[in-house]
């Protein structure tokens, strides 16, 4: 459980510093980022885009890390407050709103206002950001949604691929999450 020497809130302030004198951009520990427009990302093919992510979650998910003291840290916080970070840091890079939700004993991302609304670049952003957070292999596959809301279940490699057949066969997501859990299919 969180440590009371640990700030369980995210703040994002200086998370995105600007020189503008110098013409540069970069993070709370001095990284220099680049902001690119969603467009620029848009035009690559989807393996490229993919690879973007993952590099993009790693990144977001290894300052979560850092800030609680590496993977060890995080595995022992709450998942509530490793969320709020991992989402803030999710947001301030653009991806989109991210909050996490139990369902029953599976994990599921919701993203919300996605800048790039393409699933496989989104589960590359989630799954390198929570592996790089919890020092775990951790996979995410879109589970599908309405309007500008996407659902992604997260768990291991092995799940994730059976979610993806689940979803292929036409199952909506509460009916994916029932069928892993051992419900009805």
């Amino acid at each position: 459980m969180a440590s009371p020497s640990f700030d369980t809130s995210f703040d994002p302030a200086r998370a995105v510093r600007f020189d503008l004198s110098r013409g540069s951009a970069s993070d709370s520990r001095g990284a220099r980022l680049l902001l690119v427009p969603s467009s620029a990302l848009e035009s690559l093919d989807s393996a490229a885009l993919a690879q973007v992510g993952a590099h993009l979650g790693r990144a977001c998910g290894s300052r979560v890390a850092t800030r609680f003291g590496g993977a060890d840290g995080v595995c022992a916080m709450e998942l509530a407050s490793v969320a709020t970070h991992l989402a803030g840091e999710l947001a301030v890079a653009g991806l989109g709103s991210v909050q996490i939700e139990q369902w029953g004993r599976a994990m599921v991302a919701v993203v919300s206002n996605a800048s790039i609304a393409d699933d496989a670049f989104t589960s590359s952003v989630l799954t390198g950001a929570l592996s790089a957070a919890s020092g775990r292999a951790v996979a995410a596959a879109a589970l599908g949604g309405e309007g500008d809301t996407r659902r992604y279940f997260v768990g291991s490699a092995a799940t994730g691929a059976r979610v993806r057949e689940l979803v292929a066969q036409g199952q909506r997501f509460a009916e994916v999450l029932s069928t892993l859990q051992g419900g009805a299919s």
